[in-house]
C-alpha cells in the first residue's frame, strides 16, 4: 500500500494503479500486477476485487498452451474492453461517417450517411450527425448510456475548447457551429470536436504510417488540401487554431484569395478538379474523374504520369516553406492522391529536392477513408480512459457500474 493519506484514498489509489496497468497490457496475472505496481499481493487482490465489482475487470482461468499443469490454472485478470464504448465521427461536406470502438480501440461497427446542404445548413448537418450516430450504435448493439466519450472531426478552423467550428470554407453556411454543445444534449458523456486533418494525423501516429515517429507532417490531399503537424508528439495548433491550412498558400505574385467553393489558391491549383482539367487538356477523354487519372498513373500511363508530375511540382512550391519551418522527420500523404501510388512519392521527392535543404521521408497513408474517424476514436478513447480513472482519484465520485 502506498504511504501517506487516509485508508480510503489509498484504496482508490491502489485501484487506479492496477487499472492503469490492465488498460495498458490488457490482461495480467496477480504476480505481474504486483511487479508492475510495486504493491503487495493482498493490496493487489483487494484492488482487483473492487475493479471486478465495478465492472471494469473480469477474471478468466487459462492454461499455458501445451504445458501440463497440476492444480488450479493460473488466475488471469483482464481489462473489460466492453465495459464502455467510444464513438468517432467524421463530418464532411456531403457525408457523415461514424465508427464505434470498445475500450481497447477495436472497431465494432461503422456507418456512413449522405447529408445535404439545402435549407438550414446547421439543422441539416446536426440531424445527419445524430441520425448516423443512432444508426451505428444500433448496429453495434450499444446503448447511448454505454458511451464514455465522443470524438468529432470537421473541416475548417475548429476551436476544440468550445467544440465549435469557427470557419468552414468547404461547408458554406456552417461557420460558427457549436457542434459539441449541440450533440451534448443527447449524450451523457464528453464530446470533443477537432479539425479533421488534425485527427487524421493523430490516427497516423496511433495506427498508421507514423507509428514509429513523433515528428510528422500529414498532408491530406484530395479535392481540398490541408496539413497537420505533430512535433514531439504534440499537435501544432497555432494561436488561432489555424496551423496547417496550406491549401490557402498563394503561389502567384498577385494574391488570388478564396476561390469558388471556398477553396484556397493552392488547393485550387493542385486538387482533384485541377487534375481532371489538366488530363483533359492533354487529350485524356476517357478518364471520368481524378480517381481514374490517378489510377492510370499508378499503372504507368505516360499522360497520367505527366499530370502527377506537374501537380506534385505545384504542391512542392507551397509545401516547401512549411517543411523548412518545422523540419519533420516524416511526411505522410493522405487523401485521394494516394491512388497514384509510388508515382506521387517519386515526383514529390524530386520536386522537393530542389526547394528544401533536407528532404524528409515521405510515405503514403494506408488508412484510407478511415483516417479522420479513427483519429476521432483515438481522442475519445484517451478521454474515456482518463474518465475511468476518475472514480479512483476523486473519493466522492461514484465508480462505473457494470452494464
Amino acid at each position: 500500500m502506498q504511504a501517506g493519506g487516509n485508508p480510503q484514498t489509498l484504496r482508490l489509489m491502489n485501484c487506479a494503479a492496477v487499472l492503469t496497468v490492465l488498460q495498458e497490457v490488457g490482461a495480467a496475472r496477480v504476480t505481474e500486477l504486483m511487479r508492475a505496481t510495486g504493491l503487495s499481493r493482498p493490496t493487489v487482490t483487494a484492488a482487483v476485487s473492487t475493479l471486478i465489482d465495478d465492472g471494469l475487470v473480469e477474471e478468466a482461468e487459462t492454461l499455458e498452451a501445451d504445458v501440463p499443469r497440476m492444480g488450479r490454472p493460473a488466475r488471469v485478470l483482464r481489462f473489460r474492453a466492453d465495459a464502455r464504448y467510444v464513438l468517432g465521427v467524421d463530418v464532411g461536406p456531403h457525408r457523415v461517417y461514424c465508427e464505434v470502438a470498445d475500450l481497447n480501440g477495436t472497431i465494432v461497427a461503422r456507418q456512413r450517411r449522405d447529408v445535404t446542404a439545402e435549407g438550414d445548413a446547421h439543422a441539416n448537418l446536426l440531424d445527419g450527425v445524430e441520425a448516423t450516430m443512432s444508426e451505428v450504435l444500433a448496429k453495434a448493439g450499444v446503448p447511448l448510456s454505454a458511451l464514455a466519450s465522443v470524438g468529432v472531426g470537421m473541416p475548417g478552423i475548429v476551436d476544440p475548447r468550445r467544440g465549435a467550428v469557427v470557419q468552414a470554407p468547404s461547408m458554406p453556411g456552417r461557420d460558427f457551429l457549436e457542434l459539441g454543445r449541440l450533440l451534448q444534449r443527447n449524450v451523457s458523456c464528453p464530446v470533443h470536436v477537432e479539425n479533421d486533418v488534425n485527427l487524421a494525423a493523430m490516427a497516423e501516429r496511433w495506427r498508421g504510417a507514423g507509428s514509429q515517429t513523433d515528428n510528422l507532417l500529414l498532408v491530406q490531399w484530395g479535392s481540398r488540401v490541408g496539413a497537420a503537424v505533430l512535433l514531439r508528439d504534440q499537435l501544432l495548433r497555432g494561436a488561432h487554431d489555424a496551423a496547417g491550412e496550406i491549401g490557402f498558400v498563394d503561389l502567384e505574385d498577385e494574391p488570388q484569395g478564396v476561390q469558388a467553393g471556398g477553396h484556397g489558391p493552392l488547393e485550387s491549383s493542385v486538387g482533384t478538379a485541377w487534375i481532371v482539367r489538366r488530363a483533359r487538356s492533354l487529350g485524356d477523354d476517357r478518364s471520368t474523374d481524378a480517381a481514374a487519372v490517378l489510377t492510370a498513373a499508378a499503372d504507368g500511363d505516360a499522360r497520367a504520369l505527366q499530370v502527377v508530375d506537374e501537380v506534385c511540382a505545384r504542391l512542392a512550391r507551397g509545401l516547401a516553406p512549411f517543411l523548412l519551418a518545422v523540419d519533420p522527420e516524416l511526411v505522410i500523404i493522405g487523401g485521394g492522391i494516394v491512388l497514384a501510388g509510388d508515382a506521387v512519392l517519386t515526383a514529390l521527392r524530386h520536386h522537393l529536392t530542389k526547394r528544401v535543404i533536407v528532404v524528409p521521408r515521405i510515405a503514403l497513408s494506408r488508412l484510407g477513408d478511415d483516417a479522420v474517424a479513427l483519429g476521432a476514436v483515438h481522442i475519445a478513447l484517451t478521454e474515456a480512459h482518463r474518465r475511468l480513472l476518475d472514480p479512483y482519484t476523486a473519493p466522492n465520485t461514484k465508480p462505473v457500474t457494470r452494464r
